[in-house]
């Protein structure tokens, strides 16, 4: 069985290809089950949700973190049988690795001898993530598009009126080329709108004198620097250069 957070990935591709292809069927078919699972659903926002968690006490932090442990096991078990159903309807997705889904996904195993040095680990890494600040990620969703926000949409039962809504028919085809790239015109492609973008905003910040502007064009250049090669991010890196121009 797939990790979940590995799965959760898969899936959110799995939207995108399947949507942009016109095959709305597999996306139905996966959000059928989702919707149909409370424990299913609970444990894919969750997922989402400790992205942006921020616990500044790091006692606190480490104590939500045992408490979790336990809770996600018990969890991710209850699910085990819809997790291998959603497997066979997302198939075999390319997907780059979440760090944080990864630590979450070693902290939901049981605990053996030889795992026991890797969660230990993910326990540290999940209390540091808990523990740092998140304001660069809340500025920068107001000119990111967001695409996590889909995921809600669509188990609201509004995917079609979001896409239909935020995307023009000229988008919609650059998303679709976007889903056909390979993994290596990927990578290449992403360096290369990574450096025309910050060459743009080194542009700007030379000629402003809004501290405003400066304070917000210096924290995209930190959520540019750091974004991980994928498929979502190059389509978000696009909507934000078409936004400096």
């Amino acid at each position: 069985m797939s990790k979940f957070g590995l799965l959760k990935n898969k899936i959110l591709n799995k939207f995108t290809e399947s949507y942009t292809s016109g095959d709305k069927s597999k996306i139905k078919s996966i959000l059928k089950l989702i919707k149909e699972n409370n424990d299913l659903r609970d444990l894919y926002l969750f997922y989402e949700e400790i992205e942006n968690l921020e616990i500044s006490n790091k006692e606190s932090a480490e104590l939500y973190v045992e408490n979790l442990e336990k809770l996600l096991s018990n969890k991710v078990n209850s699910v085990s049988k819809s997790v291998k159903e959603l497997e066979k309807l997302v198939g075999s997705v390319n997907v780059q690795e979440n760090e944080l889904y990864s630590n979450i996904d070693i902290l939901s195993e049981s605990t053996t001898l030889k795992n026991l040095d890797k969660k230990i680990l993910a326990k540290k890494k999940l209390v540091e993530h808990i523990t740092s600040k998140k304001e660069v990620k809340k500025e920068i969703d107001t000119t990111l598009v967001n695409n996590e926000n889909l995921l809600y949409a669509v188990l609201a039962n509004n995917f079609n009126v979001l896409y239909n809504n935020t995307l023009s028919e000229d988008q919609k085809k650059k998303l679709k080329d976007i889903v056909n790239l390979t993994e290596e015109e990927l990578s290449e492609k992403t360096k290369e709108l990574k450096e025309s973008i910050l060459n743009g905003v080194n542009g700007i910040l030379v000629e402003s004198k809004d501290e405003n502007l400066i304070s917000k064009l210096n924290n995209v250049k930190k959520e540019v620097n750091t974004m991980e090669v994928s498929k979502f991010n190059y389509y978000r890196l696009t909507e934000l250069k078409n936004g400096l121009i």
